[in-house]
């Protein structure tokens, strides 16, 4: 009757014990991948493996990113006790140049991991692109004359002919030294400004198109502010 007894507060304080210890488990597969060298303007995408290892259901919620050019999609926001997920990550490279690092996070009801961030990391070849990427002429005084010289680089391998350039404030002027764009070569791009009478600000934008692609369009940032002197 004794060993009955003992052998029943055993089984109670084991019964006890694993659901005090009951839990989700989050295992991911991978939090980095390095997509290695993308061309300018094409889109990368990637999945993000995990699993619930754990033995009750894990939960996942406030999927975020580190910015608008970062998509992501969990393919469940409810995994049962050995259940696979993934979260798929697609990365815009339109605009970037250079190495690139972008994260996406979600948060979980693991107690050892209530967040996690993934990485997604590579290399950005721009084939067509300007140097520098913005004009800024800072704080001038009114009758200070603005002018500056941008390249515009061809690193692909094809001719491009570039349109006349559009303006988006009458007070910028744009003038090419050429349409006609070698592979390997560089034109140069002139930009000239003014503030007009009364005028505190000057902003706008320096638009070129070409026949290189027609998803592609260098905008050139250009603006200035008129000094308290």
């Amino acid at each position: 009757m004794r060993i009955g007894f003992v052998l029943a507060s055993l089984m109670l304080l084991f019964s006890t014990v694993g659901t005090v210890f009951a839990a989700p488990a989050l295992v991911v597969e991978q939090l980095e991948h390095d997509f290695g060298e993308v061309i300018q303007g094409n889109r990368v995408e990637y999945s993000f493996r995990f699993q619930n290892a754990g033995d009750q259901a894990l939960e996942v919620s406030r999927l975020r990113s580190s910015c608008g050019c970062t998509a992501a999609l969990l393919s469940t926001q409810r995994l049962s006790p050995g259940m696979l997920g993934e979260l798929k990550v697609t990365f815009d490279s339109q605009g970037f140049r250079g190495q690139i690092q972008k994260m996406v996070t979600f948060e979980t009801n693991d107690p050892k991991h209530p967040a996690v961030t993934f990485s997604l990391r590579g290399r950005v070849k721009a084939e067509l692109y300007l140097n520098p990427e913005r004009v800024n002429w800072g704080r001038v005084p009114r009758e200070t004359p603005l002018s500056a010289v941008v390249e515009i680089v061809n690193d692909s391998a094809a001719m491009i002919i570039l349109q006349q350039p559009e303006v988006t404030s009458s007070d910028i002027q744009a003038e090419l030294s050429s349409r006609n764009l070698p592979a390997g070569q560089k034109v140069k791009l002139k930009i000239t400004g003014k503030l007009s009478e009364k005028q505190k600000h000057l902003a706008g934008y320096v638009i070129l198109r070409s026949n290189f692609s027609s998803d592609l369009q260098l905008k050139l940032p250009v603006s200035a502010r008129l000094s308290a002197n």
